[in-house]
């Protein structure tokens, strides 16, 4: 499992999709975790593509099982 304190930035990911993630005040992927589906959707750049592509991120790190439990 990836640290959950690594800068987006830091992981060999699209930069549209982190420069996305910026927008929406994410810079970690502990904040990431920390976010909700509902708060997120809220915010003006979210798009549910850019959702899909950050939960395959998060599956591809092992954390898409936390990420979901955080969410309940």
């Amino acid at each position: 499992m990836t640290s959950i304190n690594i800068p987006l930035t830091e992981l060999n990911i699209d930069a549209l999709f982190v420069e996305q993630c910026r927008r929406l005040g994410l810079a970690t992927l502990n904040d990431v975790l920390d976010s909700t589906l509902e708060s997120l959707s809220k915010k003006k750049d979210f798009t549910y593509s850019w959702y899909a592509d950050l939960l395959a991120l998060l599956k591809a790190h092992d954390l898409l099982d936390e990420f979901q439990q955080r969410q309940l």
